[in-house]
């Protein structure tokens, strides 16, 4: 089961991040910019299939090309590194668009 981070681990896993990744309070965000819209929903799908399997779901928003992303493990009630993974799976991703 996902533990909770501590604040020093927390800078350390967001350091192995994008620039694109932040922390704000207990939750990992992050947006994405992409050429199009069909360009988003590609990653939207694609992402979905590595949040089903790993059981885990962000909160994200998706306005034309933009993507926002919030990333929280909701039964611990923070971040864990469940988070980072997910996170780190959406940045290696998102370089196939750039």
């Amino acid at each position: 089961m996902a533990e909770l981070l501590e604040k020093n681990k927390l800078v350390n896993e967001l350091n192995k991040l994008s620039n694109k990744w932040s922390i704000s309070d207990k939750f990992l965000n992050c947006k994405y910019e992409f050429k199009n819209f069909n360009e988003a929903l590609s990653f939207i799908n694609k992402v979905g299939v590595k949040c089903e399997e790993m059981d885990h779901h962000p909160k994200w928003t998706n306005v034309y090309n933009r993507l926002e992303i919030e990333l929280f493990t909701h039964d611990k009630d923070g971040l864990t590194m469940k988070d980072f993974d997910l996170a780190i799976f959406m940045d290696q991703e998102f370089e196939s668009y750039e």
